[in-house]
């Protein structure tokens, strides 16, 4: 069976590992694999059995109404051709890019489908309805366990990145993608500091590890978006905010991971997360927004979840979370049974040979 997935060309570097590790493990299992964006559109694609599309946005840039057009005519070609459509439902509507257009070609895609692939439950009860014709299945995500190994234990990985052994840490990890998370996340650790769950004095206060919250170089020709990225740099980093504008190498991401005592999931519009099996896989307590899938899976697998509207109720997430001394231990367990990434390509490829 030869699995084509519709995501960056292999040469263009990516820090996503969720389609790389899982095409390993269909290999693995007999499989060809093969990825990019231009066979989509080659006679290529007829060697293709399954055209399996990820993330939408990434397919045009940037996408017009008759790249929408375009998109249809050749769902329905390979439709018309036996090739089955597959899409994995990794979020509702584009993360940053608020094109209409970006929303219509998600509309085509589901409309067009003969599977859609869901994370959790939530996502697929919720689509279901509003796209009837295709099969909708859950497979969860994969813990990237034959690319990732967060071996690194708690103490090293707390010498490397020169962080204080007696502390209490929580990890926030990935690209703030807006000042509303951002602001949630600052007002959130000072109400932490302050907070007489937390404790004061040497070693009470948390520290809040947050490697991607600020992501905007200075470096740009425009002179309103230069003082506004300075006004920024400045600000957090007086606020004691340490964050890296540089994308963060796999060896290192682990040992924030296993640095950790708990990871905060910080969206607070979220439908999946990509660090929840990540943290599960590193063996961390996990806090996130009661919304979506995430909210779902912490609520079904006893972790913490908290309103996005009230930052007391994270506070509150937070200080259960650290109390914990099993639950950490527990998830990675879970993990490994239920989320490895060759359970999950063994999944899916049962549904690529069932229609």
């Amino acid at each position: 069976m030869k699995i084509y997935f519709v995501v960056k060309e292999p040469s263009e570097r990516t820090v996503n590992h969720y389609v790389e590790s899982l095409g390993m493990a269909l290999q693995k299992q007999g499989c060809e694999v093969v990825y990019g964006r231009q066979r989509l559109w080659t006679a290529e694609v007829q060697e293709c059995d399954i055209v399996h599309f990820q993330w939408p946005e990434f397919i045009f840039r940037p996408c017009t109404e008759s790249d929408v057009a375009r998109m249809k005519n050749r769902l329905e070609w390979l439709r018309a051709h036996g090739i089955r459509i597959f899409c994995t439902c990794h979020n509702l509507k584009p993360h940053s890019r608020k094109d209409e257009t970006i929303r219509q070609l998600y509309d085509v895609l589901y409309n067009h489908a003969d599977t859609i692939v869901h994370l959790g439950q939530y996502s697929c009860e919720l689509l279901r309805t509003q796209y009837p014709n295709a099969r909708h299945v859950v497979v969860p995500h994969h813990i990237y366990n034959n690319v990732l190994t967060f071996a690194v234990s708690q103490q090293e990985a707390r010498q490397r990145l020169h962080l204080p052994q007696d502390k209490k840490i929580i990890l926030c990890f990935g690209k703030f993608r807006n000042g509303q998370e951002r602001n949630f996340v600052l007002n959130l650790k000072i109400q932490c500091n302050h907070s007489p769950l937390f404790g004061r004095g040497a070693g009470g206060e948390a520290l809040f590890l947050m490697p991607g919250f600020y992501r905007e170089t200075l470096h740009t020709w425009n002179p309103k978006k230069f003082v506004n990225r300075l006004y920024h740099t400045l600000r957090y980093k007086l606020m004691g905010i340490q964050f890296n504008n540089e994308v963060i190498p796999d060896d290192l991401m682990q040992c924030y991971y296993c640095a950790a005592d708990v990871v905060l999931i910080q969206r607070l519009d979220i439908l999946n997360s990509g660090n929840l099996p990540m943290a599960f896989a590193a063996g961390r307590v996990v806090v996130g927004p009661d919304v979506g899938n995430v909210g779902q899976i912490l609520r079904e697998t006893g972790n913490f979840t908290f309103d996005p509207q009230q930052a007391e109720s994270a506070v509150e997430a937070l200080h259960a979370a650290l109390r914990t001394s099993s639950k950490g231990e527990e998830n990675k367990v879970y993990a490994a049974k239920h989320w490895s990434t060759e359970m999950t390509a063994k999944k899916m490829l049962e549904y690529y040979e069932t229609n």
